[in-house]
């Protein structure tokens, strides 16, 4: 495993502690308990700051686990004609086609549904659609007469008939990980998967030993006011971080809730075997290529103002030092910097506001003192009841470029009691002086209920070779119809 391969391995782990942290209760006033203890805090501050800015957002998120649902995305745009005419393409066509994409679950009903609808000059064409039942799964498209299904249980070995291919199923592919109702279902409840996630981080910090926590206290700058503030540094070895990493990965090797978990992400991956693969490798791996991590955070009580953490591989050195502060608002300042300090990384800004909001941050990369870029972030943010609304800004500018900016306005209204949230957004930029936008519509409902009605359907698993070879003459002759009839548009 290669040392960049380890970095993002331990990078991953210590996230999990950080969390951790969060979560982990201690009574007695030890050091590490103390470092615990200002990450639980840090951790809630974070976390009721989101909660309370997004409350009906997050409220409706915290209702869609195990439960029907149907969301879709429409994308649009509307382009100058002086850029629309090199391409020989009228901007009024432009204007009246848009793409929705479309998804459906139903557990209950077992039914699953993705879908592309392509509207062209106003013109809907037919959808591109992918669904499933408890017994099959479907396909529908304009390259198709009729749909065509496929029986769960021989979903490979139908896909393998209709493509004359043989597919590889040595990255975890079954019918089961292809099936779109275990594509899009929830394995776990939303009380499980906490379960899980607090299990994990209580068991990473009982990796940690006391004696690699020591307190202290010190004047340092924050925010640019000088404070005296106790502080707590953890401080791994090269030793420490491996025994950890390793730790982890072989408990999440043999948890079979975990594994499923990450399953459901990608479906085609065969996570058990992954993780055997990335323990093998850590076990094998020298402790000395392994980084070290030394991180301090600086206190008033509970409350961490200050952080400074060094990283360490080899001779190369990562540096970050951040001031936070969460409440009601949110103020930081972070500074990445080399070994050599030669390199400086800055995320600086803050969100101000208790009903209307204002975000505005600055993120600048420099070299030898000489700016790479800057990338300046705003958002005025105003809520009034259900409806939120939000114009954002995102300038980029470089030395010898010519800057770039790019906006985003939206109008979102999420209805708890009625399952819902639509909105409407305009992403906008020019391009050779002229301006160029893109429509961005959402809506989803969700307790939404999922009945499949496919007819006509041919099953492929069924088909003689005749009846495969004259269906797949069928799909290339509507093809080559369909595409000629785009090119004559």
């Amino acid at each position: 495993m290669t040392k960049k391969a380890i970095a993002i391995v331990v990078a991953l782990v210590v996230l999990v502690a950080a969390g951790g942290f969060g979560v982990y209760y201690y009574f007695t006033n030890t050091p590490k308990n103390k470092y615990l203890l200002s990450e639980k805090k840090s951790y809630e501050d974070v976390s009721n700051y989101l909660s309370e800015r997004y409350k009906d957002e997050m409220a409706l998120s915290n209702k869609m686990p195990n439960e029907s649902y149907k969301s879709s995305i429409t994308l649009g745009a509307e382009l100058p004609e002086t850029l629309t005419s090199e391409f020989g393409i009228p901007t009024d066509l432009i204007k009246s086609s848009k793409i929705e994409l479309s998804a459906a679950h139903d557990p209950k009903n077992s039914a699953s549904q993705l879908a592309i609808n392509p509207t062209i000059g106003d013109s809907k064409m037919d959808a591109f659609v992918w669904s499933a039942d408890a017994k099959y799964q479907y396909l529908q498209g304009p390259i198709l007469k009729n749909p065509i299904q496929f029986n769960n249980d021989q979903f490979i070995e139908g896909l393998e008939k209709l493509t004359g291919e043989k597919m590889s199923t040595e990255d975890g592919l079954t019918n089961d990980t292809l099936n779109l109702n275990s594509i899009m279902s929830t394995p776990i409840s939303q009380d499980e998967l906490n379960d899980l996630v607090n299990r994990y981080m209580k068991f990473t910090i009982n990796q940690l030993n006391d004696d690699l926590f020591k307190k202290g206290s010190e004047e340092v700058d924050v925010f640019g006011k000088k404070q005296k503030l106790d502080t707590i540094t953890l401080d791994m070895k090269n030793t420490d971080v491996k025994n950890l990493t390793i730790a982890v990965v072989e408990e999440a090797s043999n948890d079979k809730d975990l594994q499923k978990l990450l399953k459901q992400s990608d479906a085609t991956i065969n996570v058990k075997k992954e993780l055997e693969t990335v323990l093998k490798s850590l076990k094998e791996t020298k402790a000395a290529d392994f980084p070290t991590i030394k991180s301090t955070i600086y206190v008033d009580g509970k409350t961490i103002l200050k952080r400074d953490v060094v990283i360490g591989i080899d001779e190369e050195k990562l540096h970050i030092v951040a001031d936070t502060k969460v409440d009601k608002e949110v103020q930081l300042k972070v500074v990445g910097t080399d070994k050599e300090q030669t390199g400086a990384f800055t995320i600086e800004g803050s969100s101000t506001g208790s009903k209307d909001f204002k975000d505005d941050y600055t993120i600048k990369l420099t070299e030898q003192d000489t700016p790479m870029f800057e990338i300046q972030l705003t958002n005025d943010e105003k809520v009034d009841g259900k409806k939120r609304t939000n114009a954002m800004a995102m300038n980029f500018t470089a030395p010898d470029e010519d800057p770039f900016k790019i906006t985003y306005d939206q109008e979102m209204t999420t209805d708890v009691k009625n399952n819902s949230q639509d909105s409407k957004g305009t992403v906008a930029f020019d391009v050779q002086g002229e301006n160029i936008k893109i429509f961005v519509d959402t809506k989803t409902k969700l307790k939404e209920p999922l009945k499949l009605d496919v007819p006509n359907a041919k099953n492929v698993n069924d088909m003689t070779e005749d009846e495969v070879i004259k269906l797949r003459e069928e799909v290339t002759n509507v093809f080559a119809s369909l595409f000629m009839g785009l090119g004559g548009l």
